[in-house]
């Protein structure tokens, strides 16, 4: 009788240690099959780093205000970084240094952004260059947003308690 509850135990073991490796494989299969044929190939790395180091590979893709990124190394069905467009600073741009020529790809340019106080330098090619900074100076200034209709009707309201 012992014998038969630990057989059923380690039965019972086995078939979760299988449920979790095919939950794995199907995680990494939708990560690599549709999160990547999705997206375009980037390198991203938060600021400060060594110079060459802590490169990230991974794939973003845009939607509509945000921009996800993808760790290439990662299983996790989100997205690692949500960028949302109105929160960036574009800093400039840069060619590739010495020490990083060998890690990527030749001719990328890197892109040097702050998201709400954070630096992230992005490394593209030339057509994903166009595309990020075309994505970011299309974005509506910041002052320009329009505000929901009942906080201006809020706002107008007070004006005129105050005028009285």
């Amino acid at each position: 009788m012992v014998v038969a509850d630990v057989e059923r135990m380690m039965s019972i073991v086995l078939w979760i240690i299988l449920v979790v490796i095919v939950l794995v494989m199907l995680l990494a299969a939708w990560r690599f099959l549709v999160v990547r044929s999705e997206g375009s190939a980037v390198v991203i790395r938060r600021l400060p780093a060594d110079t060459g180091r802590r490169w990230r590979h991974g794939s973003m893709r845009y939607r509509g205000e945000t921009l996800e990124y993808f760790k290439l190394r990662s299983l996790f069905p989100k997205a690692d970084l949500i960028i949302n467009r109105q929160d960036v600073d574009y800093m400039g741009a840069r060619e590739l240094d010495p020490s990083e020529i060998r890690l990527l790809a030749d001719g990328a340019t890197v892109h040097s952004l702050k998201v709400r106080g954070v630096r992230y330098e992005i490394a593209l090619d030339n057509a994903y260059s166009m595309g990020l900074v075309s994505w970011l100076e299309s974005a509506p200034s910041r002052r320009l947003e329009r505000m929901h209709h009942t906080t201006l009707q809020n706002k107008i309201g007070r004006s005129k308690r105050r005028d009285r």
